[in-house]
Order: C-alpha cells, then sequence, then structure tokens
C-alpha cells in the first residue's frame, strides 16, 4: 500500500507532537516507526528537540509537519472504536493515503505495547527474569524506543539497569559483537534523558560504559551527569574521557562551568 522511501506522520506524545518516520522492513513485511523528533510547546513558542541530528533535517519543515497535522480536523477529530459513526472518512482527507499509514502506525504501536505489558508484568515479578541472550534484550526495548514511550522507559529503566549493572560486573561479562547490552541502556538512557529524569539517565549511561566503553557512550554519560547537577559522576566520567581520547571543546567546558 505504501512506497519503499520512508514517510513522515506526526503523533500527539508525552511531551509535545512527536515526529515519526516510516520504515518499510521488506523482510518482515511490515513497516516499522522511528520518533525521530519531539515539538514543544514552551509558552506559546515552538521549539523542536531533534532525537537525530547528524541527519541534518530540514527544521522548518519538521515544526511545518506537526503544525499541519495538529490543525487537521481529520486528523483531530475524536472517535470511538466501537462506534462507527465517529469514525474519520478518507473522502475528508486532504491525503486519503494518511488514513490508512494511521491505521498502520495504530497497529504497530499496539503490537509494540503489548509486548511492553508482558515484559514489565515479568520484570515486577522477578527483575531476574530478564533474558541473559544481550540482543534479546535490545529488541525488547527498541520499540520503546521507536515509539518515544518515555514514563514507560523511565520505570523500565529503573528495573532492568541494576539486573544489567550486576550482570556487567560479574566475572566473565562480555557482551555481544554488536554491544546490543550497552545499546538497550542507551536507548533507555536516551528515553530518561528525553523525560528529564537525569539521574536515571545517568544511571543507565554510566552502566553502559560498562558494557563497553567508547566515546559516543561515555559523551552521554557526561552530559547526563551535567544535567543531573552530579559533579563528582561529571568529574570522574570526564577524567575516563580524557584518559582514553581527546577532550572536544564542547565537553572541556562543562569541566569549566563546573571548575
Amino acid at each position: 500500500m505504501f512506497d519503499p522511501d520512508p514517510t513522515d506522520l506526526a503523533v500527539r506524545g508525552e511531551r509535545g507532537i512527536d515526529l515519526y518516520l516510516r520504515l518499510g522492513d521488506v523482510a518482515q513485511q511490515r513497516s516499522r516507526y522511528r520518533c525521530i523528533a519531539t515539538v514543544l510547546d514552551e509558552e506559546g513558542k515552538e521549539r523542536l528537540v531533534d532525537f537525530e541530528p547528524h541527519a541534518k533535517r530540514d527544521t522548518a519543515r519538521l515544526l511545518s509537519r506537526a503544525r499541519n497535522a495538529m490543525d487537521d480536523r481529520f486528523m483531530t477529530q475524536p472517535m470511538v472504536l466501537g462506534d462507527a459513526t465517529s469514525w474519520p472518512s478518507a473522502r475528508d482527507a486532504a491525503d486519503p493515503v494518511a488514513l490508512f499509514l494511521y491505521l498502520d502506525f495504530f497497529r504497530a504501536w499496539q503490537v509494540a505495547d503489548m509486548a511492553l505489558q508482558r515484559l514489565m508484568a515479568q520484570l515486577h515479578a522477578d527483575p531476574d527474569a530478564l533474558p541473559h541472550d544481550p540482543a534479546r534484550i535490545a529488541g525488547s526495548i527498541l520499540p520503546l524506543f521507536d515509539f518515544n514511550r518515555l514514563t514507560a522507559g523511565c520505570r523500565l529503566a529503573a528495573l532492568i539497569e541494576p539486573v544489567l549493572r550486576r550482570r556487567i560486573a560479574a566475572p566473565g561479562f562480555r557482551d555481544d559483537g554488536s554491544g546490543s547490552t550497552g545499546y538497550a541502556l542507551r536507548m533507555l538512557g536516551d528515553l530518561c534523558l528525553r523525560a528529564e529524569d537525569y539521574p536515571q539517565a545517568l544511571a543507565c549511561f554510566a552502566t553502559a560504559t560498562g558494557a563497553g566503553d567508547n566515546p559516543f557512550r561515555r559523551r552521554k554519560a557526561i552530559e547526563a551527569a551535567h544535567l543531573a547537577g552530579d559533579a563528582t559522576a561529571l568529574q570522574n566520567h570526564l577524567a575516563a574521557y580524557r584518559g582514553q581520547w581527546d577532550l572536544p571543546d564542547d565537553l572541556a567546558a562543562y569541566a569549566e562551568a563546573d571548575a
């Protein structure tokens, strides 16, 4: 139904208007959606939080996409699943294909939410029931990250991070070749960062460096420590960065500000 190119859509999320890309997965014969940015309303002024600045997307276009979606009556009219008289009609849409795009998004969201609820119930009953296969852990968190589930992400981080910290500290720990344990922690840390739960974000990023250190993960830990106001953690992570790599100017500014 959809062409293979990424298609963007806007949905009101927990903090603002979330912007998504639709990525066709030919192998799975289904679409995957990934949140790439959020538009915040700060005292009547729009601010774009770009989660993928390296992609260098057009900020004005993203803001316009969010604005147009929320101004479109077709996209915002109330509806009840059990009441056909409330359902939108494709004939009323500026782009009829948009109806089917949002229906596909809704299906993908619900599938991911069902998996999330099962995982949360399992971990609440026994946190150590978390799978030991790093790829399975990362795979269970990826949909949460893709759909920008901030509250659930913080709750899951509080359950998973202590378990992974213990596993990483155990003798003989080794992440898989893709670094999936660290990736899982990085995704949880990013969700906590977006939710402004900075101490929890710091815990996730710090544990991620234990799974396998690299400049990106260490940078995340430094930024979270700064936002959390944890001077000791900030200095420790800055020292760890300096001990392995040249400290970029923007990170050096954190050290100067803390001095």
